[in-house]
């Protein structure tokens, strides 16, 4: 039997407001091995200001890998969760998070189904909808040795 690990998803702290830095170092203060930070696109105000724990996938990628190993800590997944049903949104967003997440070697890349489905059509046609940015991002993952994951949040 393989080895378990317990990590922490890095939104531990949202309701405490702190930086991405200081959630870091929580978490390697309670004694987990792994995290799960959170990517954003594009400039968020309160993560930039340090009261958010999200990192923006328009920073330095090795900023991140930096403060996530001097804390001795490894990172288990990437959250970057994006609208599926909205392709115009989440192709590119998560093409990017995979580039992203290779260059701070970590290799996988989460997204889930999200509440955001249209209010036409059916599951089957959802579907449709969805598999178009999952394989986009597949594309962008698989050279790269990287995987796609999809959490069942929704239906």
């Amino acid at each position: 039997m393989g080895n378990v690990y317990v990590g922490i998803n890095l939104e531990f702290d949202r309701p405490r407001g702190r930086s991405f830095e200081w959630s870091t170092a929580k978490a390697a203060d309670m004694g987990f091995a792994y995290i799960e930070p959170m990517l954003h696109w594009g400039r968020e105000l309160l993560s930039a200001a340090g009261y958010f724990h999200s990192v923006s996938m328009l920073d330095d990628p090795l900023r991140m890998r930096e403060n996530v190993e001097g804390h001795g800590l490894k990172m288990s997944a990437i959250s970057a969760h994006s609208p599926l049903c909205k392709p115009d949104v989440s192709t590119d967003y998560l093409k990017q998070a995979v580039r992203f997440s290779a260059e701070i070697g970590c290799p996988i890349v989460l997204n889930n189904d999200g509440p955001a489905r249209p209010s036409w059509g059916g599951i089957e046609e959802h579907h449709v909808i969805l598999r178009y940015p999952l394989e986009a991002a597949s594309a962008a993952a698989e050279p790269r040795g990287h995987i796609v994951g999809l959490e069942p949040h929704a239906e």
